[in-house]
């Protein structure tokens, strides 16, 4: 899954040089003085970390200031929220001006359950996303005390993310994040999918921006495993305190997955599941490998990606019949 131009990209001049640097779909490109920017600036002016790019799934792309010392300006302007960008827009970042490019206008998904009533019913086919930081207990000991505002604030962006991709049921347990979609017609459609890639890509942007609020040397990491499958689900809460939730296999395999990425030496494991429940496009990818789970015997076959291969995924997702 090599890294091509696309039809999204940032272009620059440094040094009498032209440069187009592209802006992958689900990804985050980076402007700033540190060599872990997607774009590395020599100017003084800039921050280390000063701005980001986010491109959401449906390839709309987000300007984003993180605080830097100097600001950032969009078309002349400065930017102080997350601002939706247009190509052609022309970002300020000290000297550097950097031409926001896109060739082709972002694509509508639709919801495949827009408009239907969902009911509770005792099984139901669901999807469960487990996103977990990586490295909770050495950064505790760290942190201190500074640790539970750091997770306070995680959690409270994420709860606006998952409420913001209409998830059914949202979990915070320890440092993970539960997240489950329940599916009425007992199908995942691509925009399914989609969607928790695009909740993933927005976990992306809030660890970086929680690293740069609280200053943390280093960047926080994050795992996550992706499946589907029928799962009991309702309230298990007591009179007055509803509490929905869902059971099963299918959830045990998605918390399995997240634990496995490290093992596996990737950020995101995806159950085949995921893929064959789909109902409006046949799609197998390659690169499907079995995994071992804690406490199955067998291996579970499910497909490994890096946050940068994301992109490519849902670009042959799309382009699937």
């Amino acid at each position: 899954m090599g890294k091509e131009l696309g039809d999204t990209f940032v272009r620059f001049e440094s040094d009498g040089q032209c440069f187009e640097v592209p802006v992958e779909r689900l990804g985050v490109c980076g402007f700033g003085r540190s060599l872990s920017n997607t774009v590395v600036l020599t100017d003084t002016m800039a921050s280390r970390e000063h701005a980001i790019i986010r491109r959401n799934a449906t390839g709309s792309c987000v300007l984003n200031d993180l605080g830097s010392t100097n600001g950032t300006r969009l078309n002349g302007r400065p930017v102080s929220v997350p601002t939706a960008l247009n190509s052609g827009d022309v970002i300020q970042i000290g000297r550097q001006s950097i031409v926001f490019v896109q060739t082709n206008a972002p694509e509508k998904m639709v919801d495949p359950n827009a408009g239907r009533t969902q009911f509770l019913v005792e099984q139901q086919l669901v999807s469960v996303l487990v996103i977990d930081l990586r490295g909770y207990t050495p950064l505790s000991a760290k942190l201190g005390t500074v640790m539970a505002e750091l997770m306070g604030e995680i959690f409270r962006q994420s709860g606006a993310l998952l409420k913001e991709h209409n998830a059914w049921s949202t979990k915070f347990i320890g440092d993970a994040v539960m997240a489950v979609w329940v599916h009425p017609s007992n199908s995942l459609a691509r925009a399914d999918i989609v969607n928790a890639f695009d909740v993933i890509s927005g976990y992306q942007e809030i660890f970086l921006m929680a690293q740069r609020q609280f200053k943390l040397a280093e960047p926080l990491k994050f795992g996550a495993g992706f499946n589907a499958g029928m799962a009991s689900i309702g309230n298990i809460g007591s009179e007055g305190a509803a509490d929905f939730t869902a059971m099963g296999e299918a959830v045990n395999i998605a918390f399995r997955l997240e634990t496995a990425t490290k093992e596996q030496g990737c950020d995101v494991l995806i159950a085949k599941e995921v893929f064959e429940a789909l109902s409006d496009a046949y799609y197998v990818p390659g690169g499907l490998v079995p995994v071992d789970l804690k406490g199955y015997e067998e291996g579970h076959l499910a497909l490994p990606l890096t946050f940068d291969q994301i992109g490519t995924v849902v670009d042959e997702l799309l382009a699937a019949a």
